[in-house]
């Protein structure tokens, strides 16, 4: 790992890894939704979306406690979702995600990271997401 400089004007806080021995990470958890996310380009001025895959993210919870819920007939709604995203092998996890293949399955994040998340609607930095490269399909 790089040491950043405290001066360093191009560091961008969302790219910044927190240390995650702070946070209680899953080692599993169950996907509600996934949504692709693609680079836009610029031409002749505008936004313009491309075909490129710049990430997939996905709604999830932990699976220990939602079988935990599960278990005592307890609704999972209660539970509160994290925000997950994949950055890379994307062609896979699209391939898998393609016809909501993977709604419902359950999955454990390769190489987690914690990164600050971003609140479009506040325009502020709100609460953190998980971060990982990869997603290893652990099934339903």
């Amino acid at each position: 790992m790089t040491n950043l400089t405290l001066t360093d004007t191009t560091l961008k806080l969302g790219e910044l890894n927190l240390d995650k021995s702070q946070f209680n990470l899953p080692k599993k958890v169950v996907i509600l939704n996934a949504r692709m996310s693609y680079r836009y380009h610029e031409v002749n001025g505008e936004q313009v979306k491309s075909d490129d895959l710049s990430k997939i993210v996905c709604t999830v919870q932990d699976a220990d406690k939602v079988k935990a819920l599960k278990e005592m007939n307890i609704a999972i709604e209660e539970l509160k979702a994290i925000t997950l995203e994949v950055h890379d092998n994307l062609d896979k996890v699209a391939k898998s995600a393609e016809n909501d293949g993977l709604l419902g399955k359950t999955v454990e994040p390769i190489a987690p990271q914690v990164r600050l998340m971003w609140n479009m609607a506040r325009g502020n930095w709100s609460g953190v997401k998980l971060i990982a490269s990869d997603l290893k399909i652990m099934g339903d």
